[in-house]
């Protein structure tokens, strides 16, 4: 049997209430709402017989939540917690939700949700998100959800897709220090966007000697540059699919190197050498400050001429990886 239970504290002035279904819950299943954007626990979450046990409380302001599920890593994302009942529907099997609705904000959110279930190729999932998201900042100049929409998801859209949608904030929200810090990424970001020639970056190979990209990149092949680190488990969960794909298309005019992120070259090697990476790799690299590379794993491709063809997640390079060599 699960109850939901609400932190409490001093009065507030939004008063907002929860309720909805779990599905494949455990008996022993623990879940928080968190507060995205301060990373503080606002409620602990129960469910019975598959259904929420509606809750209510306080808070000063609307926030954006995530549901986390003890001894998880990773959030179920997102919703907003504002005036009214919130209707939520989350799977844990699969760790996300199905759907949201219930409060004006929540049931805009709805339709940017509903995107993730439908059979859509990257292009078209890339437009629809792109006008959804577009239409919540025109409308919700002033609101929360509109610089947290365009932060996380701006690995979808190009560095001037990104910058578009500032522009449609408030002022205020424009000016804010994470505002400040994006646009920044950007700008370096948009110097390197899809269609502009590559820009070079210098590190060390493993054997110490000076290297950088445009040792490999812009000399006749296609070449994918993968960006990872020894500390990040998903980099390190993802490189045997980029190795796969070295071993089917190197020969085909693909090559790939590995670049490491705020690591050292110590302990990249080690993980090259117990994993067999066979593909070169640059250590001590910016990718920061060189291609606004700020979550990894991360991915570019490259054409022989060394023109920015493709970059995001492996999936997206992957399938145009595949589509140049007819698979």
């Amino acid at each position: 049997m699960f109850v939901l239970v609400a932190i409490t504290g001093q009065a507030q002035s939004i008063n907002w209430r929860i309720e909805g279904t779990v599905e494949n819950a455990a008996p022993n299943d623990t879940l928080y709402v968190i507060d995205a954007e301060k990373q503080k626990e606002i409620a602990i979450l129960y469910v019975k017989d598959g259904k929420i046990v509606p809750a209510s409380g306080t808070l000063e302001e609307p926030a954006i939540c995530c549901i986390a599920k003890k001894g998880r890593k990773g959030w179920i994302r997102e919703f907003v917690l504002e005036d009214g009942t919130v209707n939520i529907g989350m799977d844990l099997k699969v760790h996300y939700l199905r759907h949201i609705g219930g409060t004006p904000i929540n049931d805009e959110l709805k339709q940017t949700l509903a995107l993730q279930f439908q059979k859509l190729d990257h292009e078209t999932y890339h437009e629809k998100v792109l006008e959804e998201i577009t239409g919540i900042a025109s409308r919700h100049p002033d609101h929360i959800i509109s610089p947290f929409l365009i932060e996380s998801r701006k690995i979808i859209f190009t560095p001037t897709e990104s910058l578009a949608l500032i522009d449609r904030l408030s002022p205020e929200l424009q000016q804010s220090a994470d505002m400040d810090r994006l646009k920044e990424n950007l700008l370096v970001e948009q110097e390197t966007e899809v269609g502009r020639m590559f820009k070079d970056m210098k590190g060390i190979s493993p054997d110490g000697k000076p290297t950088s990209i445009s040792d490999y990149v812009g000399k006749g092949d296609y070449v994918l540059a993968d960006f990872w680190a020894s500390w990040c488990v998903p980099c390190r969960h993802e490189i045997p699919e980029v190795i796969a794909l070295h071993e089917k298309y190197k020969g085909k005019g693909l090559k790939v190197i590995g670049i490491t992120v705020h690591d050292s070259p110590e302990k990249s090697d080690k993980v090259v050498k117990e994993m067999g990476i066979p593909f070169p790799q640059l250590y001590e690299t910016k990718p920061m400050s060189t291609y606004g590379v700020l979550a990894i794993p991360y991915t570019i491709l490259f054409t022989p001429d060394g023109t920015i063809l493709e970059r995001g997640p492996l999936p997206v390079v992957e399938k145009k990886i595949n589509k140049i060599f007819g698979e």
